[in-house]
């Protein structure tokens, strides 16, 4: 109801529930263990989140889950590009989609596309159209989000519905 995750809310409950005191006491609580549970709790939160949206019928993207998807994919190459102090956004990009297609191999146009989205600012963002016809209308097998998990080794992924709905909010969470 807070707009929390599910991960953020017990980790501000686990936080709030311990004293200041032992969160500065390293020997009872270490950060790294408190980052570690952070860490865990997104994994179940991610797996949660995609039994309960595969075991429904899969539904194409929505124009909202486009905009959401755009806002996300555009923050984590933005991300990346700083965590690995990343000069030639060109550069990443190509090295992206050498990520994106092992998993699909993109058109011309839809690499065109894509480069428009993560490197211009400015870049209307994807439509439902655009993604259905990528993906085949079957939006959890998106594979730019295989190749965005791939190229930025991430281990703590959001499933694609958790993407559609929350978008760049997610970001930060991993």
């Amino acid at each position: 109801m807070s707009g929390k995750s599910l991960t953020l809310h017990i980790t501000d409950l686990i936080i709030k529930s311990l004293s200041e005191q032992d969160i500065q006491d390293n020997q009872l609580y270490p950060h790294a263990k408190i980052k570690d549970l952070e860490e865990r709790m997104i994994d179940i939160e991610s797996i949660v989140s995609n039994r309960e949206y595969l075991s429904q019928k899969p539904k194409p993207f929505t124009n909202s889950e486009a905009i959401n998807c755009t806002k996300f994919m555009r923050s984590v190459f933005d991300k990346e590009l700083e965590r690995r102090n990343l000069n030639d956004k060109n550069h990443a990009f190509n090295d992206l989609c050498d990520h994106i297609n092992i998993f699909n191999h993109l058109s011309e146009t839809f690499t065109y596309r894509l480069r428009e989205i993560m490197l211009n600012d400015k870049a209307k963002p994807w439509s439902a159209e655009e993604l259905n016809n990528f993906t085949n209308g079957v939006k959890c097998n998106c594979s730019i989000r295989k190749g965005l998990i791939n190229w930025t080794d991430s281990r703590n992924f959001p499933s694609q519905q958790e993407i559609c709905d929350k978008g760049e909010k997610l970001v930060d969470l991993f």
